[in-house]
This record gives C-alpha cells, structure tokens and sequence, in this order.
C-alpha cells in the first residue's frame, strides 16, 4: 500500500487528466487509451487504500472520545478537514460545469458529442446541469453548516478575549511569568506615558495601588471581527446561489420579427414555460465592422468591414396587454426588466418576407397610359397591417426562393409571396413575386383577380428574421453582490487592521512593557520598542539603551 498524502495528490491528478483528455480532447479511445486509464485508476485506488484505513480508524476512536453523537457530531462539522474536502468537491463541479461540459443542452447535443453512452450518463448524473443539481446544493449547504459550526464554536473564545473585562489584566507579578516583558528605565511621569501610547494609537486604561502605575493599551481589537463578517459573507453569497438554484431560471425564446412570445424553453429539462410577460420583437439588425464604425463616425478600410460585428434586437415588453418596456439587446448588452435578463443569443432566417416595398399601378391606366397609372409605394412588415388608399394589406404567405426553397434559407433570394388585401369589404388574394413578368403572369392566371384595380411590383425585399433570446431570472443576484460586499470588507478589516496591546507597569524609575499583537509579532515589538527611545531614561551614564528582560 502506498503512503502519504503526496502519492495520492499525484495519483488523483493524473487520472483526473486521464478521463478528461479522454471525453474531451480525443476522437477516439483506443486499446491504449483503457490501458493508461485502467494503470491511473489502479495508482489511485493503491494511495487511497492506506489513508482510507487510517482514517477511518482515526474517525471510529474520535466518535469513541466523545460523550454524546451530538458532541462528536459538532465537532465534525467544525472540521477544518471537511471544509477542504467541501471546498475541493465544490471547485471540481463548478469546473466540470463552467468549462468541459457545456450546461443546459438538450439531450441530442450531448448524446451527438460525446457519444451515447457518456452522453447518457453525464445527463443522468445532473453534469449537463451541475449547478441546479441536489448534490450541488447540497455541498453548498454543507459547507454552509461547517462555516456557521466553525464560527460559533471559536467566537466565544475570541469575544471573550477581546470585548470583555476579562482582556483588562495588570502587568502584576503573577502575570509577568507568561507575558515575559522588557524593562527601561526612564524618569517619565504617569501622564507622559499615557500621551505616549496615545500617540502610537492605543486607548489606554490605567490604574494605581501601592506606588505603582498599572498601564493597559489596546488598539485595533475589531480586527479580529473581521474574519467573520467574511464567514458571514460567505454565507450570504451561499444562501443568493441556493435561491438562484432553487428559484431561478434560464431559458430560450424564439421570436419572429413582428411576433410576439412568453413561452420560456428550458433546453436541459426539454419544458416550456410561460413568462409572466410577452416579448415582442419589433425589429432585428445586422451590424457589420463597418457600419459600427460609420456609426462612430470613423473610417474603415479594412477586409472585414463587411463582417458581422454585431446583432441587435430592438423590442418590447408586454404586459397584460400594455407596453410597459423597450429598448434595444444587442451582443453582450443585456436588456434588464425586473429580475430578468434577457440576452441577445443567437438568431436566423425563418423562411418568410420580413420587410417587402411594394410599387403599386393602377390597371386600368396602366393600358392606356402606362406614365400616369402609378399609384404610390407601400412598405408591408410581417406580422402587421399596412394601409394604403382605401385598402389593408398583408403578408399573408411568402418563400425565400420560389425555384429552391434550401436555396433561399441560404442566401439565394428569388422571392415571392401572397399579399392579402381587403378592398371595399372583399378579400383578395394578391401574387407578387420578384420578377414583374413573372408577377404579371400569375396575375392572368387568377381569375378572381379581374376586378382587383391594382397591379402590385416587387421593389424591395428583406427577409424575416428571428431571434432567439436567453431569458434569466436569477433572484439570488443581488444576495451575492451583497455578500460580495461584506466579504471584501471583512478582508479589508481583517488584513488590514491588527489587534494589538500593550501592558506597562511604572515602579519607581522603572518601566515594565509587555507586548501582544494578533499577527506580525516580531515586527510590532521591534518597532515599539524602537519608538520606547523617547520615554528612555536619559540620565544613564554611557548613554546607551539600558533594556532588560
């Protein structure tokens, strides 16, 4: 059996590196592959067997010290070990979940990715969404339990020794055995040496019996408070993550310009549901590098100005029927609405007219004077009705590309589409495609158009667009910035202040010091004792320092 710690550190790393270099960077697993991973399983299994026996030994004869279950169970948690052992289970899912296995995919993405029977296991097992998983939050709650037995098992001690009477001591003779202080001889006055330490920050206390002036400093004592705020930091950022797990969502939604949508699609669980608003998408925009820069008014010359920098979204907020919120979500620029956060995504092309401009002649001038029979222009969105003269108009059906319709969601555009028009309380069912010969031919062949007046042209057309948002709720946001808070003021309080403290004991011409600091122990006592110059005796003969242990 191997021993130590050393060897299982060793041995963890490199099966650890064995199984994701395995599902995550090669193609394909060879014989060499299952032998390297069959010795790193045996190398760790190996230095698991002796600490594992020693531990459990260790932990039989723990329980057996103890009273009570309930006293060996509060120690446990107030283990240092468990909060490591926590701590590290909580890193490796947070990096499983955060880098090597992308979260909240349907099942097919990671059935196609990493085979079936991984693809399978890592979605039975909550890795595809480890942070919403039971056993996530429950070593979130574990270390929660740890944090609050730590703290309320040590407080007592700390509070004691730094907020009660009990801290005040006199630098007595009974005393002096464990404080171990220095000795100066000095004629300075009890009011001299009370304006010292101030000096240097202390608050001082002082007291007088039998000819001797008893003196107590103390500065910085809420230092030692600072540790804990961070631990209550801590457990202010725990409880936000517990109610974005249990509470929040993240989601996707597919709107169609023009078209409206509060159906919430949970990719991972395969559910919809429904939002408590609609958002609607009013239009969507490609920007590229340089139109964005045209925007800020510079010039750009380079071969990818005509790359995609950017898509935007411009949209609305629906509520009980009323607008109540708009603006634009564009690539890393989130749109806000209450406790939502909706991020522009992805989008594409949903095989329809999006925006058409249509040219409209009057048929019958258009025989007799072809110069005079034009009527005026319309421009016809999805989703909405136009009006023009005394006609409604809209999009009723359309296609990309009226020879190929794969051709079309490509990019190859040769549109055509149905308009639909209410005319003097009738409906009629109006042909446009992209070429007007074309257009006049479908014409002709629709008898129901002969007492249709107006002949329509396509002279302008943009496809429709979709967008697919990422929609989150994440409740718990402001409970961690909160905590976030806390913990980096603790740390400030914590790392920057020090508990310190002084006792003093003037006896005649001498001067008896002790000193005490909370960290850097050695530092403080040489810079205090080189700042004791000024209360030095100065009347000595050799003129030397005259310090005595």
């Amino acid at each position: 059996m191997l021993k130590g710690f050393f060897p299982i550190v060793v041995s963890s790393l490199f099966f650890l590196a064995t199984i994701i270099a395995g599902l995550f960077y090669l193609d394909e697993r060879g014989v060499l592959y299952y032998a390297l991973l069959f010795l790193s399983a045996s190398f760790f299994i190996l230095s698991l067997v002796g600490p594992t026996i020693r531990v459990v030994k260790a932990f039989v004869e723990d329980y057996r010290r103890h009273k009570s279950f309930l006293d060996f169970l509060y120690d446990f948690f107030s283990s240092l070990k468990l909060a490591i052992f926590l701590m590290v289970s909580i890193g490796v899912l947070s990096m499983l979940g955060s880098t090597y296995i992308q979260q909240n995919q349907p099942l097919g993405f990671y059935l196609d990715k990493f085979g079936v029977d991984v693809g399978l296991w890592f979605w039975k097992l909550w890795l595809t969404d480890v942070f919403h998983s039971w056993y996530y939050m429950l070593l979130i709650v574990l270390l929660a339990v740890n944090l609050i037995v730590c703290s309320v098992k040590r407080l007592p001690r700390v509070w004691i020794q730094t907020f009660t009477k009990e801290r005040f001591q006199r630098l007595d003779q009974h005393t002096q055995k464990h404080l171990k202080p220095i000795s100066i001889k000095t004629n300075s006055s009890k009011d001299k040496v009370i304006a010292f330490l101030k000096k240097m920050g202390f608050k001082v206390y002082t007291e007088e019996e039998d000819g001797k002036v008893y003196f107590y400093g103390e500065k910085g004592r809420y230092s030692r408070l600072g540790v804990y705020v961070v631990h209550i930091g801590l457990l202010v950022i725990m409880a936000g993550a517990l109610i974005d797990a249990i509470w929040g969502v993240r989601g996707s939604v597919i709107v169609p310009e023009g078209s409206r949508s509060d159906t919430l699609v949970i990719p991972s669980k395969e559910v919809g549901l429904k939002l408590p608003f609609q958002i609607e998408l009013e239009n969507f925009r490609i920007v590229t590098y340089g139109e964005e820069a045209q925007e800020r008014g510079k010039k750009i010359s380079t071969p990818f100005k005509d790359d995609v920098a950017s898509f935007e979204s411009d949209i609305r907020i629906i509520k009980d029927g009323k607008v109540v919120a708009e603006g634009m979500t564009a690539v890393n620029s989130p749109f806000d609405f209450g406790t939502y956060r909706i991020f522009q995504a992805t989008y594409g092309l949903t095989g329809e007219a999006g925006t058409v401009r249509l040219v409209i002649f009057d048929k019958e001038k258009a025989v007799k004077d072809p110069r005079s029979a034009l009527v005026g222009e319309v421009v016809l969105k999805a989703g909405k009705v136009a009006e023009f003269k005394d006609m409604l108009l809209s999009i009723d059906r359309s296609t990309l590309n009226i020879e190929n319709e794969q051709a079309g969601m490509n990019g190859d555009l040769k549109p055509a589409l149905v308009v639909k028009v209410l005319l003097n309380h009738k409906a009629y069912d109006v042909p446009v495609v992209y070429s007007p010969e074309l257009t006049l031919i479908a014409y002709n062949q629709m008898k129901e158009l002969k007492d249709f007046p107006y002949v329509f042209f396509m002279s302008d057309f943009r496809p429709r667009f979709f967008s697919g948002f990422q929609v989150s709720r994440q409740p718990g946001t402001p409970i961690v910035w909160l905590g976030s808070i806390m913990v980096v003021g603790g740390m400030i309080v914590a790392f920057y202040t020090i508990h310190r403290k002084v006792w003093m004991r003037l006896e005649g011409d001498t001067l008896w010091v002790a000193f005490w600091s909370h960290k850097l122990k050695e530092d403080f006592k040489r810079s205090f004792i080189k700042a004791l110059e000024e209360l030095k005796h100065e009347g000595t003969s050799d003129g030397k320092e005259s310090y005595a242990a």
